[in-house]
């Protein structure tokens, strides 16, 4: 099996009102990461990589990384 994990945006959009985080740039900066590589990833355009993953996990306390991710498999 080739898995990767997915972004579960519609997790993300919850956590992001909920922690009155409005903009991608708002986002990023509490993820201290770069904006530019925050929008690549949540348009699908670049894979989330271990630091982005670790970033964005830990902008949400209490959080886990399977609220925010869930892994798909690639094989098909």
């Amino acid at each position: 099996m080739v898995a990767t994990l997915k972004l579960r945006a519609e997790q993300l959009a919850k956590f992001r009102t909920l922690a009155g985080l409005k903009t991608d740039r708002a986002l990023a900066e509490r993820m201290g990461f770069d904006p530019g590589n925050l929008s690549r990833v949540l348009a699908g355009k670049q894979t989330p990589g271990p630091k982005f993953i670790a970033a964005i996990v830990s902008a949400f306390p209490g959080m886990d990384l399977d609220d925010l991710f869930e892994v798909v498999d690639n094989a098909a």
